[in-house]
């Protein structure tokens, strides 16, 4: 008979216990993966919305200059009635002949430096003041005719929205 000793007996190697993730851990790597998505999609978001209201300026600001450049064609007063204010009755757009005649217009659709209306901007607005400013302080409103230099500015909505604000400054060439 064997006797068995200690030293004979071979020990049993501890089982390792294979295992995957835990359910806390599967659920913490989902909640960092779905706050990263969820970050980059609101960046990109906001992205569009930055280009949305860049592409916005610079319509408005297109707009405004259109208007500007209408003004260029025009002269300071009208030339067979110098003092009245205003657009003389029967002018119509296309037959203004001076800066006042702009005075408290609103274009909606807007128009173009030709005066042609531009039809697929319908949403947009171009709302012109014309104020006669003294010459010698420039930031002084006088009386609308009394005055050699004038302040033109055009401010442009979309959707009732303000966009922006152009104003720039005419001087009558005569005086």
């Amino acid at each position: 008979m064997m006797i068995h000793t200690r030293s004979m007996v071979r020990p049993q190697p501890a089982r390792r216990r294979l295992r995957g993730f835990t359910l806390i851990e599967a659920a913490l790597m989902t909640v960092i993966i779905g706050v990263g998505v969820v970050a980059m999609l609101q960046l990109l978001a906001t992205g569009t919305v930055s280009n949305l209201e860049g592409n916005d300026s610079t319509t408005g600001l297109n707009l405004a200059r259109n208007i500007r450049e209408l003004c260029l064609s025009l002269s300071f007063a009208d030339p067979t009635t110098p003092t009245h204010w205003g657009h003389e009755s029967g002018e119509t757009l296309f037959s203004y002949d001076d800066l006042d005649d702009l005075d408290g217009k609103t274009f909606s659709p807007p128009i173009d430096a030709r005066r042609q209306t531009i039809s697929s901007m319908d949403t947009w607005a171009q709302a012109v003041q014309v104020q006669s400013v003294d010459p010698n302080r420039l930031t002084a409103v006088v009386p609308k005719g009394s005055s050699p230099a004038a302040r033109i500015t055009v401010t442009v909505t979309h959707r009732g929205q303000f966009v922006t604000s152009m104003s720039w400054l005419a001087f009558d060439a005569a005086n």
